[in-house]
């Protein structure tokens, strides 16, 4: 994170000092001489702490830090003046505005201590932030715990499995676990990326692993490696191997070169049949299954039973991998089809490994496969699916992304491209659509389509989304000061983003802070959210479409696809999504499909723009058919904004087939 510090002071002299002070301790600063400036400063450099005097004229420094308070939430307020106006300036300590007083003359250190521990207050302020989303929005246990080992919060999950003792004050993470593992909660677990095994006093086996890192705490996600306390009350079937002592046969094989089968078998929807049947008949019928696989796997071979209905087989000395499959089938026979859950055939998500090729680590190896696992139950593959090394590769790689996205807007990585739009009727560029895209250090450049999904499962896109609107709203700002008229800037809005509380207000302050014409402004929501929250969505979209934004339906046709709610919606706009044009040319029954959209969005008055136009084949089609606006390739990629800027300045000369000349444009 740059530590950037704004120094306001009228008195050249005191700013001098102070910078020079800041800048020596590695401080990055900036000067104002007056609150006017200080606020131009703030609207497009991303301070996180700005030190001013108090007295100053035109705008003290106590109006000043009320208007940043309002302005940007996030900013830390330190104010330097004399004694004798520590009073007043009691007030906007006690108001929020201000985080602490510093005395002038002042003291070297001291300030820089008062500095330092104002970027700390900054760190952890956006810690709670983030933790609060991240609490709210994942399913997997989660707790806070202080760097002393202290659990602060936790979530549903997290209470669920680790009980009431969590809500007392002053109850310790080592509390919950035995003796043994005790030593195992150090400082090393809050090294993001890091874990640890430890088993609770009910004998359930977790992992606990760091998700995020605050200066004073963090949050630690705990995963199931053992049979909950409920399962084991339930099953008394002791020729079920626990997963120790399958790590231990497993070990038992790599350290003899013995080779190894190792068979995962979970119950797919086990958690949804158990909420509909009642937990007591669920177990029941866990028990059963458990009976009838350890009966059938006998023979061959060893089963345990982990954590979330999970099974695993192993099979030694299985000889050929056809040998393996066949085994599988043979166990699974005895019960698929047999046994129901209430009215439904019990079904499997089956995947396995063979030791020594798929590895030679027993931890390793048994969490690969139980990953592997997870990633086929939730793909709906009916096959017996070996070890994907690749795609556990890629799973990991998501859960690494989703840490690195939480500094993302904090490092810096994120960026904008904007892509240009044409007017089919004006035969004109007509605006642009808004993109963000991130470069991390280590990854690359990662693509949208994977990070956007992981920032919305774990609540990182409000903040995104809030970064972007900032970074546009300013463009939008630059571009009228130079002349530059571009039409709409179209801004796609998380569906997350659209039900936070503030949203709308959000959007008001900032449309006047930055000076924006909300007239110029398109947000894009997916249908697929309209629907689901329907009704929510009707007011606040309300609410956009009479402060004069314009509101269009993003990546039309790949959901419910329903025209009928449309008129119900304040929507100006339909984007058919690129999906529903790639085989246009070829394909009768799309240019009907698409003809057919065209016309009801035109009988309802709205605008249709169409994704993904790439040949000129397309855009005859789609012209013939009376769509409006193209957006795609054909016309442009998107690119950085000097890059659109210096489209735009081309395109005065130039027709849509000449744009479309280079397509790196």
């Amino acid at each position: 994170m740059e530590k950037s510090v704004l120094v306001v002071d009228d008195e050249i002299g005191i700013l001098k000092a102070l910078s020079r002070v800041l800048s020596r301790s590695g401080y990055h600063v900036r000067t104002a001489n007056c609150g006017a400036d200080a606020l131009s400063i703030l609207q497009t450099w991303p301070c996180k702490v700005v030190l001013t005097d108090f007295r100053m004229p035109n705008m003290t420094g106590a109006e000043l830090l009320a208007t940043i308070k309002l302005q940007y939430p996030e900013i830390v307020g330190l104010v330097i003046s004399g004694y004798s106006d520590f009073q007043s300036v009691k007030t906007l300590l006690n108001a929020g505005s201000a985080y602490h007083f510093l005395q002038k003359p002042w003291e070297d250190d001291e300030l820089l201590q008062q500095v330092s521990a104002a970027f700390e207050h900054y760190l952890q302020r956006r810690f709670n932030s983030q933790t609060q989303k991240m609490l709210l929005a994942a399913s997997e246990p989660l707790l806070e715990l202080s760097k002393d080992g202290l659990v602060l919060q936790a979530n549903a999950a997290a209470l669920a499995l680790l009980g009431d003792e969590v809500n007392k004050d002053g109850c310790s993470l080592a509390s919950l676990v035995v003796p043994a593992d005790q030593d195992k909660i150090t400082p090393a677990l809050f090294d993001v990326g890091s874990s640890a095994f430890v088993t609770l006093n009910g004998r359930t086996e977790i992992e606990l692993s760091c998700r995020l890192v605050g200066p004073k705490s963090g949050i630690i996600e705990l995963s199931y490696v053992t049979v909950p306390v409920l399962v084991n009350n339930v099953f008394d079937l002791p020729a079920m191997l626990n997963y120790q002592q399958l790590l231990q046969l497993i070990q038992n094989c790599v350290q003899h070169t013995r080779s190894l089968a190792l068979v995962a078998v979970k119950i797919r929807s086990f958690e949804v049949w158990s909420r509909a049947i009642g937990y007591t008949e669920a177990e029941r019928a866990l028990e059963s299954i458990a009976e009838q696989l350890l009966a059938s796997s006998a023979p061959v071979g060893e089963l345990a039973f982990l954590a979330n209905e999970q099974f695993v087989i192993a099979l030694p000395l299985p000889g050929s991998e056809m040998q393996v499959l066949q085994n599988i089938t043979e166990i699974l026979s005895s019960i698929t089809g047999h046994l129901q859950l209430t009215k439904g055939p019990i079904d499997f998500a089956v995947s396995y490994c063979l030791l020594p090729e798929d590895g030679n680590d027993p931890r390793t190896i048994l969490n690969n496969l139980l990953l592997g696992n997870m990633l086929v139950a939730e793909s709906g593959l009916r096959m017996f699916m070996r070890y994907d090394r690749q795609a556990v590769e890629r799973k990991k790689h998501q859960l690494s992304l989703s840490q690195a996205l939480h500094s993302a807007i904090e490092q810096d990585q994120l960026f904008l491209n904007f892509q240009a739009k044409y007017d089919i009727h004006k035969q004109a560029l007509s605006g642009c659509e808004v993109l963000v895209r991130w470069q991390h250090p280590d990854y690359g450049i990662v693509p949208p389509s994977l990070f956007i999904p992981l920032a919305e499962q774990q609540g990182q896109i409000i903040e995104i989304g809030y970064w972007v609107l900032k970074q546009a709203f300013q463009a939008l700002v630059n571009w009228n000061n130079k002349g530059i008229h571009i039409g709409k800037m179209a801004v796609n809005i998380s569906g997350r983003q659209l039900m936070e509380p503030d949203f709308i207000d959000w959007i008001k302050r900032h449309l006047t802070q930055y000076g924006v014409n909300a007239a110029l402004l398109e947000f894009e929501l997916t249908e697929t959210f309209l629907l689901e929250n329907f009704d929510d969505c009707v007011n606040k979209l309300n609410v956009l479409s009479d402060l004069g934004i314009s509101i269009a339906i993003d990546d039309f046709g790949t959901g419910y696809s329903s025209l009928a709610y449309l008129n119900k919606l304040p929507l100006n706009v339909l984007k058919i999504d690129r999906s529903l044009i790639a085989d246009i040319e070829s394909n009768l029954q799309t240019q009907s499909l698409v003809a057919n959209i065209v016309r009801l969005a035109h009988d309802l008055n709205l605008r249709v723009v169409v994704e993904g136009v790439e040949t000129v084949d397309q855009l005859q089609l789609v012209q013939q058919m009376g769509c409006d606006v193209i957006q795609g390739y054909f016309i442009a990629r998107p690119q950085s904004e000097q890059g659109y800027i210096a489209l735009l300045s081309s395109a005065n000369s130039q027709s849509a087939r000449s744009l479309s000349g280079d397509k790196d444009v």
